[in-house]
């Protein structure tokens, strides 16, 4: 027998039972029930939805949870630096520690408290009314969301459409 028909009848021989070795050695993935992760709605809360122009708008971050506290969070708020100009952030006494960086028309923002944020409201601020309608101009953008479990939050997350709350 020549070497070359050794190699043809060996490969006959040996490649099903190659194929069945790497079949048989696959890996079996069972599907894995997971815990569900937190449900977070955020939205931005008014003051007034139709502030007086020279009037103040104060504007907060709200999250609320299901199934968890939010601990950690990076967000933007957009809006027409034409409508509204930003005045200062309100201190929250609730041992967060948070940080703005505010231009014109947009405001990043960012927050961190070991025991998270237990009422839900993640940051205030100020703004001074310019023109009418001028809180229809307001968008939030959450960039990053974690709850002290250390769930990343962005799976469940869906920003909510803004809100008026009575002073």
């Amino acid at each position: 027998m020549t070497s070359r028909r050794i190699l043809q009848t060996g490969c006959l021989v040996l490649g099903p039972g190659i194929m069945l070795l790497i079949f048989a050695c696959s890996e079996n993935r069972s599907t894995l029930i997971e815990n569900p992760t937190p449900a977070v709605e955020a939205a931005l809360v008014l003051s007034d939805s139709a502030p007086p122009v020279s009037g103040e708008l104060v504007v907060s971050v709200q999250a609320n949870s299901n199934q968890g506290t939010v601990g950690s969070y990076t967000a933007r708020i957009t809006y027409d630096p034409a409508a509204l100009r930003y005045e200062s952030e309100i201190a929250i006494d609730d041992k967060g520690l948070r940080a703005s960086n505010p231009t014109a028309g947009l405001l990043r923002f960012a927050g961190a408290a070991a025991t998270g944020f237990t009422d839900g409201r993640l940051a205030s601020y100020r703004f001074t009314v310019l023109r009418a309608n001028s809180a229809s101009s307001l968008a939030l953008v959450v960039d990053e969301m974690h709850m002290i479990s250390r769930v990343d939050a962005r799976s469940t997350l869906t920003v909510a459409p803004n809100r008026t709350t009575l002073r």
